[in-house]
């Protein structure tokens, strides 16, 4: 049962039914509903959801894989991403050919931690343009 957010759940679909590029950040405390809140928005629209785990970039890399073959019209086969790179690129030709895209990811703190501490302005340059 979803309870309680609906203010925020609100500014999600604001925020995903403007004309432009959003970026949202939901942050808070453990066990608050974060994730719960992700999955009701994201429930009737297209897009990605990914839960990053505490480990190697490999891990998170072949997690990202499996997300994104899950969706019929991304990739086909036995494809992983080689690196956070052409993870990064596939996103970006998947904005340019789609109408709107969510691309969720939680945990996103393991994500960042598993990337090279030498090219990680690159992934929060992603999230942040």
């Amino acid at each position: 049962m979803f309870v309680g957010r609906e203010r925020e759940l609100s500014k999600l679909n604001k925020m995903y039914q403007g004309g432009c590029f959003e970026f949202a950040v939901v942050y808070g405390r453990r066990r608050v509903g974060k994730t719960t809140l992700i999955q009701e928005f994201m429930k009737d629209k297209q897009g990605y959801y990914y839960m990053s785990v505490e480990g190697a970039k490999k891990e998170n890399l072949a997690g990202l894989s499996r997300t994104f073959l899950s969706n019929r019209d991304s990739l086909q086969g036995n494809f992983e991403f080689r690196d956070y790179e052409s993870m990064l690129a596939h996103i970006d030709t998947l904005a340019k050919r789609k109408d709107r895209l969510i691309v969720a990811i939680d945990e996103y703190p393991y994500l960042a931690a598993s990337y090279p501490d030498s090219r990680r302005d690159s992934l929060r340059t992603f999230c942040f343009l």
